[in-house]
């Protein structure tokens, strides 16, 4: 599964190059902006595990898709789309870091610091919004130009489409929740998950593979089922891995959600569970900016006293088992070397940074 999925990497990060190259002469008779943007924009997206664009091909090929480079495109488009709402995000959730590099709109405005700009950093965050902008833009320009039939364009596209409208919708009850005091229901924040993370990051690409190999949607919408279930036990990992990782190796700050609140599962089981004088000290530390390494150092304390990590973890079994269900209930004929890469990426969802 793994060697499979650093080929496909290696596989978009050319196709990228190489479509960037084309667009640069016209990107730099515009003006100086369009050069910079692509080579930002290309080492940005490069630097990512782009394994939203791998399962593009993965499912393609799974199920003997012809038009392997038309794969490889959606894929790298794909990967210009995360790549966008990272840029996004950052600016939004205040993180100056990813991938353990200056987050790019962090890197444009230390470039206004040095022409001595005035307010270096919201000319910074203008700067990345227009890039993310820009990497939208240049991934409906390769999906616009895929070479397949008109109908199973025009049916990726609308795909697409969909999808991304929903993420946005997402996007807004994210921000919405995070600046709001009340809390929110698990059934609602496993939605937010759905939208969010799951159908995005795994039923999008899975739709799209299957559908660039002619699949009808009866198998489409098996493995956007499939991909929601992944795609929540990926957001609930995620999760973890912000509270417990090693920053490092997390590649950003260590606790931004609780800087803005997110209101994800382990913070609603803990406020569920916390009492006293405890639950008062932890609403003064959720959404306040750039929280101290004690009061994230109490919030850690708080949740292993209250066992929240094993409550989520009884959510996350519950997917994990869904969508093994889901992977044993696929077509008879499914090659057993391909539903065993499915496994692999199920557990690697369950088991990553363990």
């Amino acid at each position: 599964m793994f060697a499979y999925m650093q080929a496909v990497k290696t596989r978009l990060i050319h196709y990228l190059e190489e479509y960037f190259a084309a667009l640069g002469p016209g990107f730099g008779a515009v003006n100086s902006w369009g050069p910079d943007a692509l080579e930002r924009l290309l080492d940005y997206t490069g630097g990512g595990k782009m394994i939203r664009g791998g399962l593009v091909s993965f499912t393609h090929d799974m199920y003997g898709g012809s038009f392997p480079e038309a794969a490889a495109a959606a894929g790298a488009a794909m990967e210009l789309f995360q790549s966008a709402f990272l840029i996004h995000d950052d600016i939004m959730d205040r993180d100056e870091t990813r991938r353990g590099k200056p987050a790019l709109h962090a890197g444009y405005a230390a470039l206004a610091r040095e022409a001595r700009l005035h307010d270096p950093a919201h000319t910074g965050e203008a700067l990345g919004i227009c890039a993310g902008d820009l990497a939208l833009f240049i991934a409906f320009d390769i999906l616009s130009g895929l070479r397949v039939d008109g109908g199973v364009k025009s049916r990726l596209l609308s795909r697409f489409c969909r999808e991304l409208e929903y993420v946005g919708l997402a996007q807004m009850a994210d921000v919405y929740q995070g600046a709001s005091e009340s809390g929110l229901a698990p059934e609602n924040i496993l939605a937010l998950y759905r939208y969010k993370t799951g159908r995005y990051t795994f039923s999008l690409p899975f739709a799209a593979g299957l559908i660039l190999a002619g699949r009808d949607e009866a198998l489409v919408n098996q493995f956007v089922l499939l991909g929601e279930k992944m795609g929540v036990l990926f957001q609930i990992k995620d999760d973890e891995l912000g509270l417990w990782a090693d920053e490092k190796k997390l590649g950003k700050p260590v606790g931004s959600d609780i800087a803005e609140n997110k209101k994800t599962l382990y913070r609603e089981i803990l406020f569920n569970r916390a009492g006293g004088d405890a639950k008062k000290k932890l609403e003064t530390i959720f959404g306040k900016p750039l929280p101290a390494p004690g009061d994230i150092a109490f919030v850690l304390e708080q949740m292993q006293a209250h066992n929240v990590r094993a409550k989520a973890a009884e959510t996350s079994a519950a997917f994990y088992r869904e969508a093994q269900a889901l992977i044993a209930g696929l077509p008879p004929g499914t090659s057993p070397v391909w539903m065993q890469r499915l496994r692999e990426l199920l557990d690697y969802n369950m088991n990553r940074g363990n």
